[in-house]
């Protein structure tokens, strides 16, 4: 798949003549490469809209079993999860099979401030379900996120998290990632320990797969990526 290119420079003839600031707007990287992010998630969102709604059940249990299989998820520790937007395949049940496996298991919570929080969700003695609904809450973003006030919920640091589930608009097979823009996992994987940054997990649909990602130096990369289609190592 090829990213659509931004639109040209004006010409010598249109820059002296035109609006200065169009002109400046032009020949700005930072404004290229958003205009390049902005028409490669249109060009995703394009091909995911036809996908209905059984088939795309399929397609999730298929993704959960390959990324079951990850070197990354193969032991056991601390894996930061999350509760997944209509557009992004849900890892629910991917998590309930790590939570079996003897996993622990964090979500990322966006506070008043938007700052991403950490928060660790435990089943406690009584065995509550991880995912059931008095647990969790609908963040400014739309997104469900852990209930502050859950008697199971522990905030942790990002240098506790062993594993991240990692969801994105779109990846490559060198581990970037497409995001939303807000650059929440960006500055999280930054964060990870070494190690940890060596087990983050992209989570995709196949379709989401893009020959290249446009990315910037802030951007990070996944070293997994899980599809319904397979399992692979990112390309270094």
């Amino acid at each position: 798949m090829k990213v659509p290119r931004p639109p040209k420079k004006p010409g010598k003839a249109q820059a002296a003549g035109g609006d200065a600031a169009d002109g400046a707007d032009a020949a700005d990287p930072s404004t290229k490469l958003d205009a390049m992010k902005k028409a490669l998630r249109t060009e995703i969102a394009a091909r995911l809209a036809p996908i209905k709604r059984l088939a795309r059940a399929q397609k999730t249990r298929s993704l959960a079993a390959y990324a079951l299989r990850s070197p990354p998820l193969g032991g056991h520790g601390l894996v930061l999860a999350y509760r997944a937007l209509p557009d992004e395949p849900c890892v629910d049940a991917l998590v309930e099979s790590l939570v079996a496996r003897g996993w622990r298991v964090a979500f990322p919570q966006i506070d008043a401030t938007g700052t991403m929080r950490l928060i660790e969700l435990s089943t406690g003695a009584a065995r509550d379900p991880v995912f059931h609904p008095s647990r969790w809450t609908t963040d400014r973003y739309g997104i469900r996120a852990p209930r502050a006030d859950d008697a199971h919920a522990r905030p942790v640091w990002s240098r506790e998290i062993d594993a991240v589930l990692v969801p994105g608009r779109a990846f490559d097979r060198q581990g970037n990632r497409l995001g939303r823009g807000k650059g929440y996992y960006d500055r999280l994987i930054a964060r990870l320990r070494p190690d940890s940054r060596g087990s983050t997990v992209g989570i995709a649909f196949a379709e989401q797969l893009a020959e290249s990602v446009p990315v910037s130096d802030g951007d990070r990369r996944v070293t997994w990526i899980a599809t319904d289609r397979g399992l692979m190592r990112a390309r270094r």
